[in-house]
């Protein structure tokens, strides 16, 4: 496949052109026609822009990954993936990186040593931070993010913001921010990343579903989020040239191409069109990538699982007997490859092998009027297709199900509180952090399913779940804790490991070696550079005046 080069000349420009040549013509012109630079250079080979002149041209790396599932907010189940978790980390603002202050948005953060709440953690904002529009970052930009994780069904891991019992701002420019806790948070480094501009959002955060759907308002990164084009499966990122740090980007444009079929990868590989890719593998995907000249590859397992949430809400699957019978039935190998469409590079999860017996709880609780139902995002489709299969696999085992094609808001915000979802089929994220493995044993309101989509709750599993939040338990001791009660109470079913190949053509280097690039991935295009004399180098004229924000 040929590479195709970026027009030089932009339809702004064009019709600027025209209508200068059109002034000496016309006394009271009407609105120039938009004309590409191929119409000009037929009319006038000679002819060229001042204006595209003065652009300096701009260097781009057009990047293949997953098409977006749904909207850019790395808080929200129903947006989380590997290239929205990429985009964040290059676009949005967060406190800490990796357990150390992030110097870049706070100068300091501690545990105040008087505190009029459990806790009080101090952070002071650096007082150059400021969004891509110019305003500053501030602690209502905080006070946003802890209302929206405390109040949003679906929000991930919310347990360490539910402890939070106010977020008070103080200082000049609201550069202080003092966060009160009402019991002691031991990660709270883990909070406060990823923060979304409140000044464009609305004060209460009752928008925090929605607000990142379509975009992000402004950016307070390295990049700026500049277009999401759903039609062309496009996200384009453009260099924050507001961005205070020491490091800005080295490169002016990131363009996201929504990637599907090994063999279209392959080729837009070979001519040059992507230079990094990060996808999930088919049958051959690492394999056909591996022969491409001057270009490598490496497999990466990412943090998430697929799998099945049992609600223990549901008048099918309430009892822990119901629950058990289920797994028992399901055959996790089969429905790992099925969901995944593969069977090579595939990281099935633990599992028992399925039971031989007839099943006797479920048939006297399951009927034809109200059948198994099993929920999936509609725009998930390794999801999908593990409900679907798992369907199939209980209706010959003798147990009526149905699949409910639906989208990951609807069902934690009313089909498992309601009891109408018996079963959610969703990728769920390993634990970071204490907060994140307290969050999945936490007992949550009826109406709020995030973090503990199961709505499993008992005085034991609270008291656990608030041990491991202040810290009573080492990280690995903890993850260990709460594995064991999902699995004893038969909640959770994993099937499948998020496993993505990575493919990047010489040329693109990181700050300094190449494999310092290749393990973050995406995320780290903030510190990649083009080799003079590389093929990846793509080029585009910069953008007028008023498009930067």
């Amino acid at each position: 496949m040929q590479s195709v080069p970026m027009p030089r000349f932009t339809a702004v420009a064009g019709a600027a052109l025209l209508t200068l040549a059109l002034q000496a013509c016309a006394a009271d012109p009407g609105p120039p026609p938009l004309v590409q630079q191929e119409e000009l250079d037929r009319l006038d080979p000679t002819t060229t822009s001042a204006a595209e002149a003065a652009r300096p041209e701009r260097s781009e790396i057009r990047v293949g990954a997953q098409p977006l599932r749904g909207g850019l907010n790395p808080h929200l189940l129903s947006d989380d993936t590997s290239v929205v978790q990429s985009i964040a980390d290059l676009t949005l603002p967060s406190a800490y990186l990796n357990g150390e202050p992030n110097r870049d948005v706070v100068l300091g953060a501690a545990v105040r040593p008087t505190s009029p709440a459990a806790m009080t953690v101090r952070y002071v904002i650096n007082p150059e931070a400021q969004w891509s529009d110019g305003t500053p970052l501030t602690g209502a930009d905080f006070t946003y993010l802890w209302r929206g994780m405390s109040t949003t069904a679906g929000a991930i891991d919310p347990a360490g913001y539910l402890a939070v019992s106010n977020v008070r701002v103080s200082g000049p420019a609201g550069k202080t921010v003092d966060v009160d806790f009402s019991t002691r948070v031991e990660d709270w480094q883990s909070l406060f990343n990823y923060l979304l501009p409140s000044h464009l959002l609305a004060a209460d955060a009752s928008d925090f579903a929605t607000a990142a759907h379509d975009g992000l308002p402004a950016s307070g990164g390295r990049f700026m989020l500049q277009s999401v084009d759903r039609g062309r499966g496009t996200i384009t990122l453009n260099r924050n040239d507001r961005f205070w740090g020491d490091n800005p980007a080295r490169v002016d444009v990131l363009t996201i191409n929504a990637v599907r079929d090994t063999t279209q990868i392959a080729d837009q590989l070979r001519s040059g069109q992507l230079g990094f890719v990060d996808t999930i593998p088919q049958e051959t995907t690492r394999e056909v990538f591996g022969l491409i000249p001057g270009t490598e590859t490496r497999l990466v397992d990412g943090p998430r699982t697929l799998g099945l949430t049992l609600s223990t809400t549901s008048p099918l699957l309430s009892s822990e007997d119901a629950r058990k019978e289920l797994r028992s039935l399901v055959d996790v190998p089969l429905l790992a490859r099925l969901a995944a469409g593969r069977s090579s590079e595939l990281a099935v999860a633990d599992h028992r092998p399925p039971s031989d017996q007839a099943p006797s709880v479920l048939p006297a609780r399951v009927t034809e009027d109200r059948p198994l139902r099993i929920a999936a995002d509609a725009a998930d489709p390794e999801a999908s297709a593990a409900a679907r299969s798992l369907a199939d696999l209980l209706v010959q085992r003798g147990v009526a199900a149905r699949v409910v094609s639906t989208d990951t808001l609807s069902v934690v915000t009313t089909g498992l509180p309601s009891g109408s979802v018996d079963v959610f089929v969703h990728w769920e994220l390993a634990p970071a952090n204490l907060n994140d493995a307290a969050s999945r044993i936490a007992c949550p309101p009826q109406d709020y399913r995030s973090g503990n989509l199961a709505g499993l709750c008992s005085p034991e599993t609270d008291d656990l779940a608030g041990d491991i939040l202040t810290g009573a338990y080492p990280l690995g001791d903890a993850r260990n804790l709460v594995d064991d009660v999902l699995n004893s109470q038969a909640v959770w079913v994993p099937l499948l490991h998020e496993r993505r190949v990575l493919a990047i053509r010489s040329g693109i280097v990181g700050p300094d070696s190449e494999m310092v690039m290749r393990q973050s991935g995406l995320s780290g295009a903030g510190s990649w550079r083009l080799s003079p004399s590389s093929s990846t180098l793509m080029t585009a004229p910069a953008p007028e005046p008023e498009q930067q924000q």
